[in-house]
């Protein structure tokens, strides 16, 4: 049966819908009990009246009325209210049955029992029990007062200093004797845009007016990048103005990589300090994580104490130093890349497991790369002669004889069938014949 949104509800109301039947199942183990006592319950309100009538069955389970109406009354308000008509109230019945239906189905063909959905129903309650007992546990952890933010505050004054500021405008000449006539008119009270527009050699900012921006000590400016000896001389101007005088005052000529400046300040913010009531929410936010973190680690190690933690140090060295198996160290080989890499794989598994079940086929193919792909025949042959010392009785022996007697000639070595292994690395340059043999 299809469970695509019906008419007369969205599809993202259909969803959500479907999301809050599904929740509202529970742990899916616990369904077939949960039946048995649904139908008892659901007999009993039978007689009481119709305000918990039975509306359907689904096998030996009850759909009432109280169901329903409890399972619209969880929904999120934005969705609930689709559910209020007669329509909506039929459709989430319809929903509702869909839902128990498959479920009941699912149960009876053992899903809930198999491995891997058990280990996701296991994983599901786990996170929620966890999630709900750690959010309780938190929940007792004060908030910050308003003095303590307060006190934080005052101790870290320098982290909410905000620092100096010039907004400038500027007019820029090639030479300083054009500098100087431009400052000159500039202070008899001629029009500064006017000035900018007809004599600035800066054609970005000849139509704002000459606008640089606001500027700290720092000297970094947004059009002309890093001049610290301008904003430096700026900054002096302003300073010996002072904060209430420093707007329209007129500074220069400068001289940058540029060329010449004369320089108008149009706002100066001396260095200041942010209110406590800019940064209160900033503050209590910082105590509250720092505090959440240290009451954490305090709950969680009188939890420890109550249940009676202990750790056995030696086991967890042991288990954290573990080394990787010989199959995983075959795989890497495998995988290394460069026929160097994928010999100093495989040289690594021998020496770290001279004995396992892929020790034989390691050695093997450290031969037959050095053989087919570096060409290396004299180390190729002390890889074989080392196979047959050491893995005489291995299936890859009789391969290895044959790569020793052959592998310097045309002839192809045809026996070679190694499944997702180096060989695939390999580009022959021989035959396509492959005898038999497998490591």
């Amino acid at each position: 049966m299809s469970l695509r949104p019906r008419s007369g509800v969205g599809p993202v109301a259909a969803v959500a819908l479907a999301v809050a039947l599904m929740a509202g199942g529970g742990v899916a183990a616990a369904a077939r009990p949960a039946a048995s006592r649904q139908a008892a319950g659901a007999s009993r309100g039978a007689g009481t009246g119709a305000r918990d009538s039975v509306l359907a069955r689904v096998g030996r389970e009850l759909i009432t009325r109280r169901m329903v109406q409890q399972r619209i009354d969880e929904l999120p308000e934005p969705y609930r209210t689709n559910y209020g008509t007669l329509d909506g109230r039929r459709q989430f019945l319809d929903r509702l049955i869909e839902e128990r239906t498959w479920l009941l189905g699912a149960h009876k063909h053992g899903v809930d029992m198999r491995p891997d959905v058990r280990r996701q129903i296991d994983q599901t309650e786990r996170d929620l029990v966890i999630r709900t007992y750690v959010n309780e546990v938190m929940a007792g952890n004060p908030a910050p007062t308003d003095s303590e933010a307060r006190a934080q505050y005052d101790a870290h004054l320098a982290d909410y200093k905000v620092p100096a500021s010039l907004t400038l405008s500027h007019v820029l000449s090639k030479s300083e004797s054009d500098a100087r006539r431009v400052l000159a008119w500039a202070r008899s009270g001629q029009d500064w845009k006017k000035l900018v527009s007809r004599f600035t050699t800066d054609s970005l900012t000849r139509t704002t007016g000459g606008t640089l921006g606001t500027v700290t000590r720092e000297g970094l400016f947004t059009g002309l990048g890093p001049q610290p000896a301008l904003a430096e001389s700026a900054f002096a101007l302003a300073d010996a103005r002072g904060a209430e005088k420093a707007a329209g005052a007129l500074g220069g000529p400068w001289k940058s990589a540029r060329g010449w400046h004369v320089v108008r300040i149009d706002e100066f913010r001396p260095e200041s300090t942010r209110p406590f009531d800019q940064v209160r929410t900033v503050i209590m936010r910082q105590i509250s994580q720092s505090r959440n973190q240290d009451y954490y680690r305090k709950r969680l190690d009188a939890e420890k104490a109550g249940l009676g933690f202990s750790i056995d140090s030696a086991a967890v060295n042991d288990f954290v130093a573990q080394k990787k198996t010989a199959q995983e160290l075959f795989k890497e080989g495998q995988e290394a890349g460069p026929p160097t890499a994928r010999i100093a794989a495989y040289q690594k598994l021998l020496k770290d497991y001279p004995d396992s079940d892929v020790s034989a086929q390691a050695q093997f193919m450290i031969g037959f790369i050095y053989s087919e792909e570096l060409k290396d025949y004299d180390e190729a042959d002390k890889a074989f002669h080392a196979l047959l010392d050491h893995y005489p009785k291995a299936e890859l022996a009789e391969s290895a004889r044959w790569m020793i007697a052959h592998m310097r000639t045309d002839e192809a070595p045809s026996f070679m069938n190694l499944e997702a292994d180096s060989s695939a690395h390999a580009t022959p340059s021989r035959g396509a014949r492959r005898p038999s043999g497998r490591p």
